[in-house]
């Protein structure tokens, strides 16, 4: 199997891991202590794992062979949202910031992005209904 870069991008999936590591940058954590609001960013725990799969999946986006490449979001979103999820967990008590929550469902669209064109390859790959045969004619009796 030969794996191509192309100039043109599978774009849905490049801009869905481009706002996925934007989001990293903004709050996932936020705790409200009166006047004092302490908040946090995605680098930490398993916000690191979200941040390495975004960056796989911009990768990913320029793969030229069709099925490789919707595998390939597939997985890279089931990554992120395995790593959003686990750091919802824990929290501990603290809330989630805007940061997380978009995060979770940007992953959610990777995951479907890359299941519409997975969807896509199964059915142009269906093989053509075989040909209508007549059926086979009785021999003659005698």
């Amino acid at each position: 199997m030969e794996l191509k870069f192309t100039a043109k991008p599978y774009l849905l999936c490049l801009i869905s891991c481009i706002i996925l590591l934007i989001f990293i940058f903004l709050p996932w954590l936020r705790v409200d202590m009166g006047s004092y609001v302490y908040t946090e960013n995605g680098f930490r725990d398993w916000g690191i794992l979200v941040f390495i799969m975004s960056i796989i999946g911009i990768g990913v986006s320029f793969i030229a062979t069709p099925r490789t490449r919707s595998l390939g979001v597939i997985l890279t979103g089931i990554l992120a949202i395995i790593g959003t999820a686990v750091y919802w967990s824990r929290l501990q008590g603290a809330g989630a910031g805007y940061g997380l929550i978009v995060d979770l469902i940007v992953s959610l669209a990777i995951i479907a992005f890359g299941y519409t064109e997975y969807r896509k390859l199964i059915q142009t790959d269906k093989p053509a209904p075989p040909a209508k045969s007549n059926p086979p004619t009785p021999p003659p009796s005698s």
